[in-house]
């Protein structure tokens, strides 16, 4: 799980006053206990870990290890109390987890003796996880060769209700093997339906995972699963949490040998396929490309509507919307801005049927009870899950199903089909934005509380406007203020790439973070245009389970000629 890590014990501070004294107080206590004490009777025997090989041989969707009891009880309970009562947790949140983070326990060597004294528990575990002993073990195990015993990679995580983390392969750097450990309270038993789960996706090809999970490993005490680190194959996320108790874990990596070690190649070669932060980094254009439009488009169609394009958008916008003296009011403002919001964009008698409808599916669909749903909700008629996971998920309207009774798919059906990419919502377009557009591509979407998101990705090498008209489940007041608060996710967020960026580290874009250029939040019947410039990323972040219920949307991006 790929997070960044901060510390409340300041290390640093500590490194330049350290005493020889202290230096070896260090060392008696990392070699104070035998090692296999520190583990679960007879775990690290040749039996054990050749049951464990076997089953590992025989997991799926790939190769991993799941042990149910893996420290010693008493060893464990120290360290969780350690960790609760001596280390501080800060909120961090990207497109791609939230989550509740300590430091890199890789430095607790730097602490002195009276502050490591604090810890020792802790230090004991690191130090037993990263051990010669534990290390042939997991190597054994797993049939992954040699692991280095230098590069330590460990830090301590706290989901809280909100939090997750999003489907990813973990492939950074020189990790080898990818494990967590469970720190739930021993004495009250966790329960699957309060998520927390981990979940593994089963490949449809190198590079490209499942829609779906097809495993769900529960979170239990004292139970670590590790699994060899692949490219475009070790696919899995951790579900979200969605009641008021902690998962406490220690989760981390074991790095391949590093230069100077046993088994040690220069030529470091884990993987032919990308990786799934390689692939967010690549750009979609030639997988997805923009549909053009037939005709050029005329330079009088900036400056007004013609009567067919009213009475062709009259179907669909409201009608302040297509008042000339509005439109520039509007067009001033985008001139100006880059973006824009338009509130009661559909009219009335539209907006009522299709609310209706969406209301109703998620009534149907048990996605207004703040309960995780199960994957695959959602999915009838021409609804269908798109993937691939590790960049979105989302349901769309597939024209080549049979068609159905579903209401929700008549109405947005006609929006995606005959609003969207109509000659008449270009020319509208042109007159709000004063952009020719050449050519179009997008669908209408339904993100699912529980299940839906998309990651922030690289997009285009040139500039795009953004149209999308969100349409977020809101039934009362109360919804719509949860929605605008963004606490349960649902919103846009546009956020600048950084080449000097720390690989190991995604993006973070919260809204309330310098990385967010622009966050939209999520609406009801509110139009967004934005000017998307060359190498601006976007994403809309994962919708809670608790959210008030889905966020429908119709999303269509606009290609620009390049002068403009």
């Amino acid at each position: 799980m790929s997070l960044t890590t901060i510390v409340s014990l300041s290390l640093e501070d500590f490194r330049n006053s350290m005493t020889a004294q202290e230096t070896d107080s260090r060392k008696r206590a990392r070699t104070s206990a035998p090692i296999a004490e520190c583990f679960y009777p007879d775990l690290l025997s040749a039996k054990n870990s050749q049951i464990l090989a076997k089953e590992h041989a025989e997991s799926k969707p790939y190769l991993y290890c799941k042990i149910d009891k893996l420290i010693d009880e008493q060893l464990l309970r120290d360290v969780r109390e350690e960790i609760l009562t001596k280390l501080h947790f800060t909120v961090k949140e990207t497109d791609i987890y939230k989550v509740c983070q300590t430091g890199d326990l890789a430095n607790l060597d730097g602490l002195p003796a009276h502050e490591l004294a604090q810890l020792s528990s802790l230090f004991r575990l690191r130090n037993a996880i990263y051990s010669e002993e534990f290390r042939q073990f997991i190597s054994d195990v797993t049939g992954c060769g040699p692991l280095s015993s230098s590069k330590t990679d460990l830090s301590t995580n706290i989901y809280r209700s909100g939090s997750h983390l999003l489907n990813h392969d973990d492939v950074i750097g020189s990790r080898r093997v990818s494990y967590i450990l469970y720190l739930t309270d021993p004495d009250e038993p966790w329960v699957p339906e309060d998520g927390g789960a981990l979940e593994l996706y089963p490949v449809l090809e190198k590079g490209t995972p499942a829609v779906s999970p097809s495993v769900s490993i529960p979170p239990k005490w004292n139970q670590m699963v590790f699994f060899t680190v692949q490219p475009g194959h070790s696919f899995h996320s951790v579900e979200e949490v969605i009641v008021d108790k902690p998962i406490l874990s220690v989760s981390g990596w074991f790095h391949i040998p590093q230069e100077g070690e046993v088994g040690y190649q220069a030529e470091k070669q884990i993987g032919e396929a990308p990786s799934s932060l390689q692939q967010l980094q690549e750009s979609a254009d030639a997988l997805n490309p923009f549909k053009l439009y037939k005709e050029e488009l005329e330079p009088e169609a900036l400056d007004g509507l013609l009567e067919e394009d009213i009475t062709e958008l009259s179907k669909w916008l409201n009608v302040k919307y297509l008042n000339i003296n509005i439109l520039r009011q509007v067009s001033e403002k985008f001139v100006e801005e880059s973006s824009i919001q338009l509130v009661d964009f559909l009219n009335e008698e539209f907006a009522k049927e299709l609310l209706e409808a969406t209301l109703k599916a998620d009534e149907q669909d048990g996605l207004t009870l703040s309960k995780i749903p199960k994957h695959g909700t959602g999915e009838r008629g021409q609804w269908k899950a798109v993937g691939p996971a590790h960049k979105h998920r989302f349901l769309a309207i597939d024209d080549t199903l049979p068609e159905d009774e579903e209401q929700s798919t008549k109405f947005l059906g006609q929006l995606q089909r005959s609003l969207f990419p109509s000659l008449a919502f270009r020319r509208w377009l042109a007159v709000v934005t004063q952009l020719v557009t050449k050519g179009y591509r997008g669908y209408a979407r339904r993100m699912r509380p529980g299940l839906d998101y998309t990651l922030a990705t690289a997009d285009s090498c040139r500039s795009i406007l953004d149209a999308t008209l969100c349409l977020a489940t809101s039934p009362n007041p109360k919804a719509v203020d949860l929605w605008e608060s963004d606490e349960v996710g649902g919103y846009e967020c546009y956020m600048a790439q950084d080449s000097d960026e720390d690989p190991a580290v995604y993006k973070s874009a919260a809204p309330d973070e310098d990385g967010a250029l622009l966050t939209i939040s999520a609406g009801c019947n509110v139009l967004s245009l934005v000017l998307r410039d060359e190498e601006v990323m976007k994403f809309t972040k994962y919708i809670s389970s608790l959210a008030p219920g889905s966020r429908w949307d119709v999303a269509f991006e606009y290609e620009l000629s390049p002068e403009e």
